[in-house]
């Protein structure tokens, strides 16, 4: 189990987070979603160790120090543009770099593009980074990310530039790599039927502070979508048996108090 530990960050006398925690399963794919503003961004990064926050982060009940942290998760951010003359298949190769040497061996390369093939990018493994679509740069960033074959895998808004196609394709991969390889995953996500059809647990943030946690049938509900992002919305089964998220209006009273 991956245990986030009352996580607590305040940028200029103003929380963001309010020792936030929860437990995560081997092998699960947990949705964190929430208004704008709200804290989900930086819950991602303050679990990796990317900015200063108080509380903890452990593994099987060890305590991850930043060294730690380096060798276990891998952190995605939502933004992947890149200028950089390194190739495709360069990228996803760094996602290895602590164990890379001198010579790239043949076994390695080609783990690195199946890793691209995964995504149908292995045509792309010889073009430049910054000469490449932004949907582009975000799947080779995420095969980046698996090729290093994290114990825990945290993205922000992994499918934010991608087609409808790609949404399904990638989150189709994560999930069977968590199933797969025991992988722990927590992604922020903005589409709630997405985060139904993929995550096994939904998680709402709202204000800094957890308002629902559990399965996507239990919690996304229409009480619990006006309570967070004040919306009146329709949630039904679709044919697939599929939960589906419908907004239907605004409610008055402006922006939420987490914006």
């Amino acid at each position: 189990m991956f245990e986030i530990r009352e996580i607590s960050v305040a940028f200029d006398g103003r929380t963001i987070l309010d020792r936030v925690g929860m437990g995560l399963e081997q092998g699960t794919f947990t949705a964190l979603v929430g208004p704008n503003g709200t804290g989900k961004s930086t819950l991602l990064k303050s679990i990796a160790g990317l900015i200063p926050a108080k509380g903890q982060a452990a593994l099987a009940g060890q305590v991850l120090n930043q060294s730690e942290k380096l060798k276990t998760i891998a952190y995605m951010p939502q933004d992947t543009g890149a200028q950089s003359s390194l190739t495709v298949l360069e990228v996803v190769l760094l996602g290895r770099l602590q164990s890379l040497g001198m010579r790239i061996g043949d076994d390695i390369r080609a783990q690195a593009i199946a890793a691209l093939a995964r995504f149908h990018l292995e045509e792309l493994q010889d073009r430049p980074i910054g000469a490449i679509s932004g949907g582009q740069r975000q799947l080779v960033f995420l095969a980046q990310s698996l090729f290093r074959a994290p114990k825990v895998l945290l993205l922000d808004e992994p499918t934010a530039a991608l087609d409808l196609r790609h949404q399904l394709i990638v989150l189709d991969r994560i999930r069977a790599t968590c199933c797969d390889s025991g992988m722990i995953t927590m992604a922020a996500m903005h589409d709630l039927s997405l985060a139904a059809r993929f995550a096994d647990r939904i998680v709402f943030l709202n204000g800094g502070v957890i308002c629902a946690d559990g399965a996507p049938d239990k919690v996304l509900n229409p009480e619990i979508l006006q309570q967070v992002y004040g919306v009146e919305a329709e949630v039904q089964i679709g044919q697939s048996g599929v939960l589906h998220v419908s907004p239907v209006r605004a409610l008055q009273g402006g922006w939420t108090n987490s914006v």
